[in-house]
């Protein structure tokens, strides 16, 4: 099971943000081949299902207001209404059944998706030529010596905030370091 951190964005059109960008690929590959669809769940804070159970039964006051205190209100608002607790009911009167529902939401949430925005939009593409067919000292390829491969063709994958760029930055010194100490 993979997981990913960070920023959730909902837009206009869809979901984004660098938790989002973080899984999109384990998503978009999910389709390859006519497979199954990748499920995606989301963990909306830090705390996982034992924390809000605890939180929940110890809770004073409205169940919304101590959930919205972990995030942001309308969110509370819409995870209440799809878990069918009223939010002005007491977090000492909330039974076992809606408890768990809330619960599943909020640590476990099953994120529906249907699609991505395609190459044209994509901030890091997947796939590209296998890290096992370079030599990763020079970047040289091991099938077709004199051929150096670097950056985004080859299929490496890190998360959002700049360690894609590093990556081409660094494979492409390496490649150009490689190419210019060979004999002529």
């Amino acid at each position: 099971m993979a997981t990913a951190t960070g920023g959730f964005l909902f837009t206009h059109r869809g979901y984004s943000g660098p938790a989002v960008l973080d899984a999109s690929h384990l998503a978009v590959r999910s389709r390859a081949n006519g497979r199954t669809p990748q499920p995606l769940t989301v963990q909306w804070t830090s705390w996982d299902r034992a924390a809000w159970e605890r939180a929940l039964i110890a809770g004073r006051g409205h169940v919304e207001t101590l959930v919205a205190r972990r995030m942001p209100t309308r969110l509370a608002a819409q995870l209440l209404v799809e878990a069918g607790v009223p939010g002005d009911r007491s977090a000492a009167r909330l039974d076992r059944d809606s408890r768990r529902r809330l619960v599943a939401l909020l640590s476990e949430y099953p994120l529906p998706w249907t699609g991505d925005e395609g190459f044209k939009k994509a901030e890091v593409t997947g796939g590209g030529v296998s890290l096992a067919e370079i030599d990763p000292r020079t970047m040289e390829s091991r099938r077709h010596p004199g051929l150096y491969l670097c950056g985004e063709m080859l299929d490496a994958f890190g998360p959002i905030g700049g360690h894609n760029f590093q990556w081409a930055w660094a494979t492409g010194r390496a490649a150009g370091t490689a190419v210019s100490a060979r004999p002529r």
